[in-house]
């Protein structure tokens, strides 16, 4: 009974340690895996991102893009008079003694791009106590070492009648919060310090216009790295500090190799232009502009010579076509509505102002458009001709710029709530009927826009770019592949999974 209580209880372990480890596994599995996932999907979005703007720099050289992102990609690694500016500096005064100053570049990716220099050379790093400490003694703090172990209210009560004693409070309390806080780090940059841009690339040769920040203390700088786009150096001192923006004309035009601008894993990555989850080459579509017009001719069906100015021409009489119809009537309500305009003038002009209320102008109104009715075609045709311009996407060109879609942009109009009342009358309903038309839509001249760069993932995509092993694969935790990451559509992105 011994021997089998003791294989009992070893089976019971075994069993524990292999539910611990599916535990693990069925937790970290799927944790690694969504993360693979979201490396890949940003990757993707960082590509199309970057072929974007080499395309269209390809486009300006070119006059054209091109469906082939190699070709695109081949053109910016030998295209070396790529001009460009220095990387833009913000300055910011953060409070009204300009004690506390914040520089930053849009250029940057991490703290460390932004090179900050002291006159010794490095800035010293003082995130350790005894380090701080020193720091303190340097500008002038009273009992440095006694500040550091106390709170607000026994520094208040040590430093009393002392007129930076808010200042040395705030230092240390910025100790503490740097101490827990990782995307910030403290250093004691002296009273002399520069400020360029040191790319991360350092074979661009991409200089920096210069920032030269001087104090008559030790100034204290903070590294901030809070995410891509917040990351800044502050500069804080007990006393004024000084700011000399240093921008040289020569740097304002600059000439760099164009794919070490803009890719800047270059040196390790040279297949910018593919997918990395399918290893194909990202998509190219055209967003095109099209200039479109239409003549359109009204007749009298009873006119003189109908015959040869209908030869060869469909015609479609206005009481079988209500688009046709609504774009007739009102060319004949803004001729009664010009009418009217020029008869209550001619009355105004003498003094006399009996046609000038609401109810005599809805008068005249009705007037003259059973006029116009009747006499608008009545001797000779009346043409018209219109001019638009239509955007589509490339996949959308046949229908945007077919003739249905022609005809329903130009012809569409509404002659309005007035025009309806008037042909409820059948004497206006009369004179429609005597008119027809011919018209003819055309593509005048068809212009590619911008591009459109799409991921190739969707849900018949082969994923060569990763494999999967066997506790990965999907029937175990039911994690579907990667999904679409979105297009870039003329340098603005469009994240469809967000």
């Amino acid at each position: 009974m011994n021997l089998r209580s003791k294989k009992g209880v070893t089976v019971l372990k075994v069993l524990s340690v292999a539910a611990f480890i599916l535990l693990v596994l069925s937790i970290e599995i799927p944790r690694r895996m969504w993360n693979e996932q979201e490396n890949r999907t940003q990757l993707a979005r960082k590509r199309m991102l970057e072929m974007s703007d080499c395309m269209i720099v390809f486009h300006q050289e070119y006059g054209s893009f091109s469906n082939d992102l190699k070709k695109v990609f081949d053109f910016a690694y030998a295209f070396d008079t790529l001009m460009v500016s220095a990387p833009d500096i913000e300055i910011e005064i953060l409070d009204i003694d300009t004690t506390s100053v914040r520089v930053s570049f849009s250029a940057t990716k991490h703290y460390k791009d932004l090179n900050v220099v002291t006159s010794a050379g490095e800035p010293e790093n003082i995130e350790r106590r005894d380090l701080f400490t020193r720091y303190l003694e340097s500008i002038g703090c009273p009992a440095a070492s006694v500040v550091m172990r106390s709170d607000a209210e026994e520094i208040n009560m040590l430093l009393r009648g002392e007129p930076h004693k808010d200042h040395y409070r705030t230092l240390k309390e910025r100790y503490y919060l740097s101490s827990e806080n990782e995307t910030e780090i403290l250093y004691n940059v002296g009273r002399e310090i520069s400020v360029t841009l040191l790319l991360r690339n350092p074979n661009l040769n991409l200089r920096s216009h210069t920032v030269n920040i001087s104090g008559p203390s030790n100034i204290l700088a903070i590294a901030n790295y809070k995410g891509e786009n917040d990351i800044y150096w502050d500069f804080i001192s007990k006393d004024k500090i000084e700011i000399e923006y240093l921008k040289d004309p020569e740097l304002e035009v600059q000439t760099v190799n164009m794919a070490k601008y803009v890719f800047p894993d270059i040196e390790t990555d040279r297949t910018p232009y593919l997918c990395p989850s399918t290893l194909d080459q990202f998509i190219v579509s055209y967003n095109l502009s099209a200039e479109v017009g239409m003549n359109v001719t009204f007749f009298n069906k009873n006119m003189r010579n109908v015959e040869s100015l209908t030869k060869d021409k469909d015609i479609i009489s206005l009481n079988d076509n209500q688009i046709l119809a609504n774009y007739f009537l009102n060319l004949v309500k803004l001729r009664a509505e010009r009418n009217v305009a020029e008869f209550v003038r001619e009355y105004e002009m003498d003094g006399d102002s009996t046609y000038s209320s609401d109810a005599q102008k809805e008068m005249l109104f009705t007037r003259f458009f059973a006029e116009r009715m009747k006499d608008f075609v009545e001797r000779e045709p009346v043409e018209d001709e219109l001019k638009r311009t239509i955007d589509s996407p490339e996949e959308e060109s046949d229908r945007r710029f077919s003739e249905n879609e022609i005809f329903r942009l130009l012809f569409s109009v509404n002659p309005g709530q007035n025009v309806a009342e008037e042909m409820k009358k059948e004497e206006n309903r009369e004179a429609l009927s005597s008119i027809a038309a011919f018209y003819d839509t055309h593509v005048l001249s068809t212009d590619t826009v911008s591009v459109r760069i799409d991921s190739p993932v969707n849900d018949h995509s082969e994923f060569k770019g990763y494999d999967r092993n066997i506790l990965q694969r999907r029937f175990l935790f039911g994690i579907t592949d990667d999904v679409n990451a979105g297009y870039v559509d003329n340098g603005t992105p469009s994240w469809r999974t967000e």
